[in-house]
């Protein structure tokens, strides 16, 4: 990181990268003698002790090369060494930036980017977070941070973003009523919900689009063969399913929406539309917001599948993979997740691919967990336009488990009451629930399962991922261990998780490290590289020390957010009571366990006084 000097209010600041402690070295050569904890003894007169024990004094030479030896242990390599030291003898030049009306208006704008990029409408405490992420690096005295940020968060809310407010009610309160900023004490401080013009605009698009109807349509016959064929090859679909294949190929719509709850046979309905569409002439391409996602979409033979952030990083670059440059009028666009997708990202794709004259499937669950980008967009559509919906669910063999699934899916609270009397659900306070969600994968793992639990903090998280850690290696003894970015130490046997999609990463040609992929550490190298082996395709890949260090984390579990992508046998989750309905439907048996329909779930709340 630059060191950047600022001035701000006659004040001299400055911006501090990462701390490196550089020593100089006084008196003579001599008194170098740290060693990896021997002692050096001289052979001086007056020293002690029996000279055939006394050590070797080393020459300066030796011990820079056992100097050298350990730092590259630690850091990963002579490289990474040979870089630090390049960074500690010729720093990159400090420059002094001014804080002016101009730098406040770009840093504005640019928190104001970051925040569209993870949310389609936020409060005043996002825009504050992200400006104290923004400035935390700034050296200066608090109460001038503090201006800075007030500065800031009231150039991005008050300028760059739209207040999303209800109608005046023309009630004016008494002054006893109001607070310092004159707002009513009967409103919650801080509870304002903001946009920007930009989502707005691009929530419009996709509307207008999705009432389009002059695109690519497939002809009744090829619909028809395709389902035949299906059926034929043992998977016929159901009524709900075979009407979705129908209207998603014959429509005509240039952007079609389509909701499917988990569980429901999308899978099955999505490899129909793709034999259709393709036997009549077209192709089909995939996207999904996730890497994870798009493996999934991949599956389906006759189509090539890729993540949303990949088109749009290449559309911002100007250079277009082969398949995005084949796109055209006989092309069907598939973006699978859509609710997971965000606002601006879902619509520069939409407009490319309408612009180039394909058409669009979104296909998602709106009630499952969304991404907070993606906003209302797709029940606007739904408002609209209207939207093709699959209501079967096929992951249950039990009618009563597909009917509670639905049930807690729509906020109805007879879906907690099938859970509490079948035994689904366990309460108790925040220690019992933590051992009850412990114990049921203890119990799972000894049965030779894949089990994963959920909870909805990182805290929980990591004192469960500490648990099973502890639990697998009980009284063995430890071999190499590696630190993970989650803090904790993996070694040979453990789970890990990864999290940043890595294409240079690659298990085969067409499959790379994703994020929420689940492996297996088979090996631990000296440098802190691990061999990891995938818990569900069982390839094998070399992940580097700097990605360990990075972007892994132990994979016995993760938050409820962190789960979307993730595939186990089973799952146990750990509720607090302050979850939202989506969350408890994460972690209900259809959304909770997405690879086996006779896996079972369980859920443990922390009952709250």
């Amino acid at each position: 990181m630059h060191l950047v000097r600022y001035r701000y209010v006659g004040v001299q600041v400055r911006v501090a990268g990462p701390a490196v402690a550089v020593g100089e070295r006084g008196g003579n050569e001599a008194s170098d003698t740290a060693d990896t904890g021997r002692s050096v003894v001289s052979g001086a007169a007056g020293d002690v002790g029996d000279p055939r024990r006394q050590a070797r004094p080393r020459s300066l030479a030796e011990q820079r090369a056992t100097w050298l030896n350990e730092a590259a242990a630690v850091l990963g390599g002579a490289e990474a060494v040979a870089s630090m030291v390049q960074t500690a003898l010729a720093p990159p030049a400090e420059s002094t930036t001014i804080v002016d009306v101009r730098w406040v208006a770009q840093t504005a704008s640019h928190i104001l980017a970051v925040t569209e990029q993870s949310r389609s409408t936020w409060q005043i405490w996002h825009v504050r977070a992200e400006t104290q992420r923004q400035i935390r690096n700034i050296d200066m005295p608090s109460e001038h941070a503090t201006a800075l940020v007030d500065l800031l968060v009231d150039e991005v809310l008050d300028r760059r973003s739209v207040a999303l407010v209800a109608p005046a009610d023309n009630i004016e309160e008494l002054d006893a009523l109001q607070r310092t900023d004159g707002s009513s004490v009967y409103t919650v401080a801080g509870a304002a919900l903001y946009t920007s013009q930009r989502i707005l605009d691009a929530e419009a698009r996709l509307v207008a689009a999705a009432g389009c109807r002059d695109g690519s349509a497939v002809d009744q016959v090829a619909v028809d063969l395709a389902l035949l064929e299906m059926a034929a090859n043992g998977t016929a679909l159901d009524a709900g399913q075979a009407a979705l294949v129908r209207q998603m190929c014959t429509s005509g719509a240039r952007v079609q929406l389509a909701i499917a709850p988990a569980g429901a046979g999308k899978t099955t309905a999505m490899r129909a539309l793709v034999l259709a569409w393709t036997q009549d002439g077209g192709q089909v391409l995939g996207l999904a917001p996730s890497a994870a996602a798009a493996a999934v979409l991949a599956e389906q033979p006759g189509i090539r599948t890729d993540t949303l952030a990949k088109l749009i990083w290449s559309l911002d670059h100007g250079d277009l993979p082969d398949w995005a440059a084949a796109i055209g009028p006989s092309t069907l666009v598939i973006i699978d997740e859509a609710g997971m997708a965000d606002t601006l990202s879902l619509d520069t794709a939409v407009q490319f691919a309408v612009g180039r004259g394909a058409s669009v499937r979104l296909v998602g669950d709106d009630q499952q967990l969304a991404a907070i980008g993606a906003g209302g967009v797709l029940r606007d559509i739904t408002h609209t336009h209207g939207a093709l919906h699959l209501t079967e669910l096929h992951r249950f063999t039990n009618p009563a488990e597909a009917a509670a699934s639905l049930a807690l899916r729509e906020g109805e609270p007879v879906a907690i009451d099938f859970y509490l009397d079948h035994g689904r659900v366990h309460v108790g306070d925040l220690a019992k629930t933590t051992e009850d969600a412990f114990h049921a994968w203890v119990f799972d793992r000894a049965a030779g399962l894949d089990p994963i639990m959920l909870a909805p903090t990182r805290d929980l998280v990591a004192d469960l991922n500490r648990r099973a850690r502890a639990r697998r290696l009980g009284s063995a003894k430890v071999g190499r261990e590696v630190r993970l970015a989650d803090g904790n130490d993996a070694s040979v046997g453990d789970v890990i998780i990864t999290r940043t999609n890595d294409r240079r990463l690659r298990m085969s040609a067409a499959d790379w490290v994703k994020n929420g992929d689940r492996w297996t550490v088979t090996h631990v190298s000296r440098e802190g590289a691990l061999t990891v082996r995938h818990n569900r395709s069982h390839r094998t890949v070399k992940l580097p020390a700097d990605y360990v260090r990075e972007s892994t984390g132990l994979g016995y579990a993760t938050t409820i957010h962190g789960a979307q992508g993730v595939s186990a046998d089973t799952m146990h989750g750990l509720l607090t009571g302050q979850e939202s309905r989506q969350q408890l439907y994460t972690c209900s048996p259809a959304a909770g366990t997405p690879t086996t329909s006779t896996s079972r779930s369980s859920a443990t709340v922390t009952r709250t006084l």
